[in-house]
């Protein structure tokens, strides 16, 4: 894959794996809630607990590269204000 690194577009892809992992957990503590899973309770709950943690971790590295990707571009741009001066 050829091509420049661009820390917005990485940052939202991981948000919607972050928000997907986030809305499945939400999906199973509901069919937990309403007694409709197929896996037993307490296979459900750690599923829950596995992907709800996924997926904050997941959001959480997106905004470490959003704002790691912010910086970098606020300093290319300082830099080549600089040297235009």
């Amino acid at each position: 894959m050829k091509g420049k690194y661009n820390p917005d577009i990485h940052s939202v892809l991981l948000a919607a794996v972050g928000g997907y992992l986030l809305y499945i957990a939400w999906q199973l503590f509901d069919k937990y809630r309403n007694r409709a899973g197929e896996m037993p309770p307490a296979l459900n709950i750690l599923a829950v607990i596995v992907m709800t943690l996924g997926g904050l971790g997941t959001l959480y590295y997106a905004w470490t590269v959003y704002r790691q990707g912010r910086k970098t571009k606020d300093k290319n741009k300082d830099e080549s204000d600089q040297d235009k001066i």
